[in-house]
C-alpha cells in the first residue's frame, strides 16, 4: 500500500508547542518555577540538587512525551498506523475480525498407467509434492480414499495443503511428484483450476487497513462496491485490492460483474460457484441488483528469455540458474510466492524492463539477460504464462 500516510508524529507535536528535546524541557522548568516565585541559588549544571531536579521531572517528562505518546499512543490513534492488537480494535469498531490462516484445499488429477485397467485405490494420506521453489518444498495430501473406476484414465482427488499459507496456492503443474510411487498410477498433478478453497496468510496489518478502510464506505449496505468487496473478502478470503468490478451494464440495465484475483494459482469453478450462490441466492445483493462474479479473464504470454551467467558457473549452476529463473518469472506471473518480483496488475502495464532489473538484483550470477517480448498492456485482464522458454547463453 504506496499510499499509507507516513506523518512525522515528532513534527506534529512539536507544531502543537510541546517541546521534544532536553534543553526545551530545562527551559520550561524554569519559567514555571519562576512563575511559582520559587527562587533556587544552587541552579548550577554542576549542581547535584539541580541535577536530581532534572532527573525527576525533564527525563521523566520527555519519556512521556517521546516515547509514550508520540512512539505509542498517536501512532495506534490511527487506522494509517495503528499495528497489532491496537489496529484490531479499531478494525472491531468497524465490526470486523482480522482473518486467520488458512489451508488451501483443491483437487489433484491421478492418471493411470495403463490405457485400461483394473480398479485402483488413491489412499488417504497420500503426498504429492514441488519441486524445491527457491529452497522451499509444498506438500498437499489426498483427503480420503479415492477410487480411480475400472478402464478409467483419470480421476480428481480432493487434497488439501500441508499447513497454512497463501504460498501453497501454486499455478497449473506444479504440484507433480509422487515422493513414494503408487502401483498402477503414472502421474500426479493439479490442474489450472484446481483450487477450491485459497489457503491464506493470516492477516497482515497493511491488508486489514484495506478492509477497514473499505467498510467505512461500505456502510450504505447495498448498491455500492464497497459493500460486494466486503462481502466477497469475507467470504473467499482475497485480498480487497485483488476484486475488481465492470460496470456500466454488461448484461442489461442494473448489472455488473466483479472479477477476483488470487495472488497465486486460479479461482476453481467450485470456489465461483460458491461465492454467486452466497451472493445471488442467499440475500446478499441489493433489491434489482445483478451482480455476477467471475475469475479476472485471462490472456496468454509466450515468454521468450535469454540468459549470460557469469563465466565461472559449472554446468550445474547455470542448470539451477536456469529453474530458478523460470521459478521467478513464474511468480512475477502470479505462479508462486517464493520470489517476490512486482507480479501482473490486471490494469497496469507489465514491463519486461522491469523485470530483468529484478532479475539481476535476485541472481548475481546473471551477466546480462534480454526478453524477446514487449511489455504487455492489460485491460481487466491478468496475463497467464502460456509457453516459458529460458535459454542459457554461452557467448
Amino acid at each position: 500500500m504506496s499510499d499509507i500516510p507516513k506523518p512525522d508524529y515528532v513534527e506534529l507535536v512539536k507544531q502543537s508547542g510541546i517541546p521534544t528535546d532536553t534543553a526545551s524541557w530545562k527551559k520550561v522548568l524554569k519559567e514555571e518555577m519562576e512563575k511559582e516565585e520559587c527562587i533556587i541559588s544552587n541552579d548550577s549544571p554542576f549542581s547535584p540538587f539541580w541535577r536530581l531536579i532534572e532527573s525527576a521531572v525533564v527525563k521523566v517528562t520527555l519519556w512521556l512525551i517521546m516515547t509514550l505518546l508520540v512512539g505509542y499512543v498517536l501512532p495506534n490513534m490511527f487506522v494509517a498506523t495503528a499495528v497489532d492488537q491496537w489496529l484490531d480494535l479499531l478494525a472491531w469498531q468497524c465490526k470486523l475480525t482480522r482473518k486467520g490462516a488458512t489451508k488451501a484445499k483443491g483437487m489433484i488429477a491421478f492418471q493411470r498407467a495403463a490405457v485400461k485397467g483394473p480398479a485402483l485405490v488413491i489412499p488417504k494420506d497420500t503426498w504429492i509434492q514441488t519441486e524445491p521453489i527457491n529452497g522451499n518444498i509444498y506438500r498437499v495430501r489426498v483427503l480420503a480414499d479415492t477410487t480411480l473406476p475400472e478402464n478409467e484414465t483419470m480421476v480428481p482427488v480432493d487434497v488439501e495443503a500441508e499447513e497454512e499459507g497463501a504460498a501453497y496456492n501454486l499455478g497449473e503443474g506444479y504440484y507433480h511428484i509422487l515422493p513414494t510411487a503408487l502401483p498402477g498410477i503414472a502421474a500426479a498433478t493439479n490442474p489450472a483450476e484446481w483450487l477450491l478453497e485459497a489457503g491464506a496468510d493470516k492477516e497482515s496489518n497493511d491488508e486489514l487497513r484495506l478492509r477497514i478502510r473499505n467498510q467505512w464506505s461500505a456502510v450504505a449496505k447495498w448498491h455500492i462496491d464497497a459493500a460486494y468487496r466486503s462481502l466477497l473478502t469475507s467470504r473467499a478470503g482475497i485480498n480487497d485490492d485483488n476484486v475488481y468490478f465492470e460496470h456500466n451494464a454488461p448484461r442489461g440495465p442494473g448489472t455488473a460483474n466483479a472479477y477476483i484475483l488470487l495472488d497465486t494459482g486460479e479461482p476453481s469453478p467450485e470456489m465461483l460457484t460458491d461465492l454467486n450462490t452466497y451472493i445471488r441466492s442467499q440475500g446478499q445483493h441489493g433489491h434489482g441488483d445483478d451482480l455476477q462474479v467471475m475469475a479476472m479473464p485471462e490472456t496468454q504470454a509466450n515468454i521468450v528469455c535469454h540468459v549470460w551467467p557469469l563465466r565461472s558457473l559449472t554446468m550445474d549452476e547455470r542448470t539451477q540458474l536456469k529453474a530458478a529463473v523460470e521459478k521467478f518469472i513464474g511468480a512475477a506471473f502470479r505462479e508462486n510466492t517464493d520470489y517476490s518480483p512486482t507480479v501482473t496488475n490486471p490494469v497496469l502495464r507489465f514491463s519486461f524492463s522491469k523485470l530483468g532489473q529484478e532479475l539481476h538484483g535476485q541472481f548475481a550470477q546473471i551477466e546480462s539477460l534480454e526478453f524477446d517480448n514487449a511489455d504487455i498492456i492489460n485491460d481487466l485482464t491478468v496475463p497467464r504464462i502460456q509457453t516459458l522458454e529460458v535459454s542459457i547463453e554461452n557467448t
